[in-house]
């Protein structure tokens, strides 16, 4: 048995993290080596940044930091093609960056970034996108294996760390989601398929019904731009405005309905899932009606991610959440993650950690994302910029570079747990020192304006 395959097959075992071989650092590199050889036959842009960087082999995991990809690259199409209307070249852009051909697109049924994605799906390129507030969405590509095995990774590491869940079992719960029912934002994609794993038939309920909008999201970048620099037309900018303050309502008003039924509910085991910003809009809103903390059911589990996200909440919100909920070991689950890697790294609630499945090969970098800092002999810890070689991805290549800032200890002994474990998270762009830009983006952005506009 390969190493790949000994590694992704532990996607079915009960509990992979204190499960993995003994040998699993050596066993990652092998992988990532198969993994790689197999990538670079069906990605342009992969191939084309392993030739310039002169890796024909992955003798080292330092061998594959040139070959990381950052988030600037699943946004380096120019932007004038979704100006000129030029699907055609946005869908040329999006196959560099992809494993499988994108094959049977009708362009002609293309007039909007939205309409675009449909197309998409329609031909089997499930596309998450980002929520777009620099006025850039980023676009990553996923099959329908990427779409299934997500949904199965965020089930098995719920059910790893919240007993009540893995207890009570699936599809048992009411099931009440933070997001919008549909959209092609990577949190909503993410969840549609495993809240019907989770969630009472005919008993799962959506923020609201208001789909979420690339195109929406692009023109309000794109308008505050305008604004800016003074060339927005009054004309349209009370256009949008209009336009905005209708869609705002329906949203406001299916969020006022969603929350009546939610609190209303209380006293039943519920599943909670999506942004933590939005829990805090549920602990406010239940304060503001006379409810106290702990009176949610103590079976109720909430799985929430994304943090702050740029919200505007009080500095103690989480833990605000936590005593409102009574959130504790077997019913809360805070996964760290990102699109561009398939599931995610489930909270260890004996260490405080994040632990990081085997088939998720961790890399700490220095800041500028250029040297590897891993212990050589996959032991013991290290400081610094997260990337990660996700084995799983299938859609893509799985080598991502983050702007977090992490402390990962490659060699946990505690909680039985045989697997690297992510100790501290941060955000580079949160803290005093900032974000610093990255090399390889900029290399492999070069290679893709070479193809697209050709």
């Amino acid at each position: 048995m390969t190493a790949l395959k000994t590694l992704t097959e532990l996607v079915h075992h009960d509990d992979p993290y204190r499960h993995a071989p003994e040998n699993l650092y050596a066993l990652q590199l092998e992988a990532v080596r198969e993994r790689f050889v197999q990538r670079r036959k069906q990605i342009r842009v992969l191939e084309h940044r392993a030739r310039e960087a002169g890796v024909e082999e992955l003798r080292s995991l330092n061998d594959a930091v040139g070959l990381l990809f950052a988030d600037a690259n699943y946004k380096s199409y120019p932007e004038a093609f979704i100006d000129q209307g030029r699907w055609d070249r946005m869908t040329l852009w999006l196959q560099t960056m992809s494993t499988f051909p994108i094959t049977g697109m009708d362009h002609s049924k293309v007039s909007s970034m939205d309409t675009w994605i449909a197309e998409l799906r329609r031909v089997g390129h499930y596309v998450m996108s980002s929520s777009g507030t620099s006025g850039k969405q980023s676009f990553i590509d996923q099959s329908e294996t990427d779409r299934n095995t997500g949904a199965y990774f965020t089930l098995k590491n719920l059910t790893w760390a919240s007993s009540n869940l893995r207890n009570r079992g699936a599809r048992t719960f009411p099931t009440f989601i933070t997001l919008p029912a549909a959209g092609s934002y990577t949190a909503t994609e993410r969840v549609q398929k495993f809240v019907e794993m989770v969630g009472t038939p005919g008993d799962i309920h959506w923020m609201s019904h208001v789909p979420q909008s690339a195109d929406q999201l692009l023109k309000a970048a794109r308008l505050r731009r305008a604004m800016a620099d003074g060339t927005a037309r009054p004309a349209e900018i009370a256009a949008f405005q209009a336009e905005t303050e209708a869609r705002t309502k329906k949203i406001q008003a299916d969020i006022a309905q969603w929350m009546d039924h939610l609190l209303s509910r209380r006293k039943e085991p519920l599943f909670i899932t999506g942004m933590m910003a939005m829990l805090y809009a549920i602990v406010a809103a239940g304060k503001a009606r006379g409810i106290e903390d702990g009176e949610f059911h103590p079976d109720t589990v909430v799985s929430i991610g994304g943090g702050r996200k740029g919200a505007n909440l009080p500095p103690d919100f989480e833990a605000q959440c936590k005593s409102f909920f009574k959130l504790g070991p077997t019913n809360y689950m805070d996964g760290y993650g990102m699109g561009e890697i398939s599931g995610f790294c489930p909270i260890s609630h004996t260490t405080g950690g994040w632990a990081v499945p085997p088939w998720l090969v961790p890399l700490v970098l220095d800041k500028k994302g250029e040297v590897l800092l891993n212990p050589a002999d996959g032991r013991g810890e290290a400081e610094g910029r997260m990337a990660f070689i996700d084995l799983m991805a299938d859609g893509r290549w799985g080598g991502v570079i983050t702007g977090d800032k992490v402390v990962v200890d490659f060699s946990p002994q505690a909680d039985g747990l045989k697997v690297p474990l992510v100790r501290s998270l941060a955000r580079y762009r949160d803290l005093e020192e900032g974000d610093e830009k990255l090399s390889c983006a900029g290399t492999i952005d070069a290679y893709v304006r070479g193809v697209v506009e050709a």
